[in-house]
């Protein structure tokens, strides 16, 4: 789920600073986005990791690659673009379903088989970045679950009482002044 909370992190974080003022943290933040590929293509390019793992490490570090261009690619629009259209913020969310569902296979195979465990000897590196990588995701995965039934709970049911910007008004409004990165999706 790291696939999806940084360009959304992303999105909110350049709008704290004015709109003419934005270019430094703009550049900051898209090297942030390639760096976040970098590893995965020094793995993808070291010899150690065509050997075999009976878990498929190098098809799940493929799909991981295209994940992170296309992360890369949500991350430098939500920073040049404003507003947003809602095709790019629906197609968004989708990505947000294909990174959730990559990040249940990642957690199945790094928590819940023990032929993924036999990797580390074989693969050391992938296997070690794959597991970093299912921690990170997971504590976003809980993040997204804890504030997805508010998130709900605001658009589908009583619209705007936990949270309405424009009012100043809800339950969660005080919370949201000081951190506003919470609330947005």
């Amino acid at each position: 789920m790291w696939l999806y909370m940084y360009p959304h992190f992303c999105y909110v974080l350049v709008r704290y600073f004015p709109f003419h003022n934005r270019r430094a943290i703009r550049y900051l933040l898209i090297a942030g986005a390639l760096a976040m590929i970098l590893p995965q293509i020094i793995i993808l390019a070291d010899p150690k990791s065509e050997r075999s793992c009976p878990k498929g490490l190098l098809n799940m570090l493929f799909a991981l690659i295209v994940l992170s261009v296309a992360m890369t690619c949500f991350t430098i629009t939500f920073l040049i673009m404003e507003p947003i259209p809602t095709l790019i913020k629906f197609t968004f969310h989708a990505f947000g379903g294909v990174a959730a569902l990559y990040q249940f296979v990642l957690m199945s195979k790094s928590f819940g088989d023990d032929r993924f465990s036999n990797c580390h000897t074989t693969v050391p590196t992938l296997w070690y970045y794959f597991f970093f990588l299912a921690v990170v995701g997971t504590l976003c995965l809980v993040f997204y679950i804890v504030m997805a039934p508010f998130w709900l709970w605001n658009s589908l049911y009583r619209k705007d009482s936990l949270y309405n910007n424009t009012t100043r008004q809800g339950v969660f409004w005080p919370v949201v002044q000081c951190c506003g990165c919470l609330w947005h999706i």
